[in-house]
């Protein structure tokens, strides 16, 4: 309430109400896992177009150690350390 009132909101149950779902639609975030093993995805992904239309897939899978290192190798061969944070050491 004080919150609305504060952006000037006028205290009926209806400005209340649509100030509630304005706030819900600008900052409501939602997060859905789905296995993408097998075809229940693809099945779900037909079904419901909108769960991938305009969405972010992102696929987190384990890195191999020495992916890892090949990659912290990379982004750090142009940083200097001192002698006691060498790369062997960190």
């Amino acid at each position: 309430a004080n919150e609305a009132k504060s952006a000037g909101v006028p205290d009926t149950p209806e400005s209340r109400i649509n100030f509630f779902v304005s706030k819900v639609k600008k900052n409501l975030h939602v997060v859905l896992a789905f296995s993408p093993v097998g075809d229940t995805f693809r099945t779900r992904a037909r079904r419901f177009p909108g769960l991938v239309n305009s969405t972010v897939i992102d696929q987190f899978h384990p890195w191999p150690r020495d992916a890892l290192v090949s990659v912290a190798e990379r982004f750090l061969k142009d940083v200097e350390m001192s002698v006691d944070e060498s790369p062997d050491e960190v």
